[in-house]
């Protein structure tokens, strides 16, 4: 790699074990799309130490763990182009969180997301476990251990790599010496919340309201043709509303045909064709666009080994970058001194 490029990080939480076109369109196809870029080193890690703060089940865990990383694998993610490792095989990343633990303040962990939510859910504040929230403390040391220029998140996670960037300077400025740059925030420009097939919220597996990717083709007929569409179109003649109607918005992300897509927001206008036959044609563009990826990851399922090696190699070469930035932290506050 040209060492002039610049590095990019992000982190995949493993909440679910099979991804959904939200989430596809939302971070995993810019994620791929970034590691094509020649003038950057981009870093992708699976943060399964996140995952405890609401996964307490080992089967469930490593389903979650095992899905994700064949996911991203099968959507093509590629370990020739980018670092992809587990959080978990990088121990550097817990080391220093412990360290900036340090440099930030119980008021400002206190107005973190994740905190504030579980809150406002009437959750007692002492039921909540330290893992949540201290969640952005391990987030910042996901980031800064890497000394990225830019970390891709949604607009959700802003604060995060804001209190991130808070910790960086109290470091810097405690010890007057420019250990770790700031990173930026790389908001992608459109949103990464597509709705759900209820029309109403964001597709979400907790919703049941998702179409995904890699599911038997009879769930995923069955999602699609469940999808919400013009509640005010009583029949097939009546002319519908395409704008803002969920299974237009997945034919515009999903389908390649264009021309057929403009066909039929055109007929579906005029009243002359029927939700039915839209559904149908949404169907064969989801099979047409992850033909390939549902190939792969079932490839990849009978080769594990294959996975495994791709993980270990990613971990490698992600803690060679990370022991520097440790080694470093600890010369500067002093845990390396003259007696090691």
């Amino acid at each position: 790699m040209k060492t002039n490029k610049k590095r990019i990080l992000a982190g995949i939480t493993p909440s679910g074990n099979s991804l959904h076109i939200g989430n596809y369109f939302g971070a995993v196809k810019p994620h791929i799309e970034l590691q094509d870029d020649q003038d950057l080193n981009t870093h992708y890690f699976l943060a399964d130490l996140h995952a405890l703060t609401t996964v307490h089940d080992r089967d469930k865990l490593e389903e979650n763990i095992v899905g994700v990383v064949l996911d991203y694998l099968a959507l093509g993610l590629d370990p020739e182009k980018s670092v992809f490792f587990r959080q978990s095989q990088v121990p550097e990343h817990s080391q220093l969180a412990v360290v900036l633990a340090n440099y930030v303040s119980y008021g400002q962990m206190q107005r973190m997301h994740a905190f504030k939510d579980k809150l406002q859910k009437n959750t007692d504040v002492g039921s909540i476990n330290m893992g949540l929230f201290n969640y952005p403390i391990l987030m910042a040391a996901d980031i800064l251990v890497y000394k990225p220029v830019g970390v891709p998140v949604g607009e959700d996670q802003r604060q995060h790599i804001e209190l991130t960037r808070d910790m960086a300077e109290n470091f810097n400025r405690a010890y007057k010496k420019e250990v770790f740059p700031l990173p930026e925030p790389m908001i992608g420009k459109k949103s990464g919340k597509i709705v759900g097939t209820d029309g109403q919220r964001k597709m979400s597996k907790s919703l049941g309201n998702t179409i995904d990717i890699f599911e038997d083709e009879a769930v995923i007929r069955k999602q699609i043709m469940s999808c919400f569409t013009d509640p005010n179109r009583k029949k097939a003649t009546d002319p519908g509303k395409v704008e803002g109607n969920p299974v237009f918005i997945y034919h515009d992300l999903l389908n390649d045909n264009k021309e057929e897509v403009e066909d039929l927001k055109e007929r579906y206008r005029a009243g002359t064709v029927g939700d039915v036959e839209v559904k149908e044609k949404l169907f064969a563009a989801h099979q047409r666009t992850f033909a390939v990826a549902r190939k792969r990851r079932k490839e990849l399922e009978q080769d594990l080994n294959q996975v495994k090696e791709i993980l270990s190699m990613g971990a490698e070469k992600a803690a060679q970058t990370a022991r520097e930035t440790l080694e470093e932290v600890y010369q500067v506050i002093g845990i390396k001194n003259k007696i090691n």
